[in-house]
């Protein structure tokens, strides 16, 4: 019974996982940032991460995703990537 519910427990806090980096910025907008543990990563898939979870965020919602502002750069030597995306959920037609 209690492996019962920590199977239970990690799979409900797992879901809440993907959508824990979304954060409000006011003005109905939210923010979202990933980085990568890998020096060798890509920009190009923490980007595709960040619009992943915002994607997951305004779908929780009924809505869709419009980007505001994505941040991507290329990290320097040494450095992992990250990426920023600033959203709005907007209600789909």
């Amino acid at each position: 019974m209690r492996g019962t519910f920590v199977i239970v427990a990690m799979l409900a806090c797992g879901g809440c996982a993907v959508l824990s980096n979304v954060t409000p910025i006011g003005d109905g907008a939210y923010m979202t940032v990933v980085r990568s543990n890998d020096v060798n990563g890509r920009v190009e898939d923490e980007r595709l991460r960040a619009t992943s979870q915002a994607t997951a965020f305004c779908n929780e919602r009924g809505a869709g995703v419009d980007v505001i502002k994505t941040v991507a750069a290329a990290p320097p030597p040494g450095q992992a990537p990250s990426a920023e995306i600033d959203f709005r959920c907007k209600p789909r037609p």
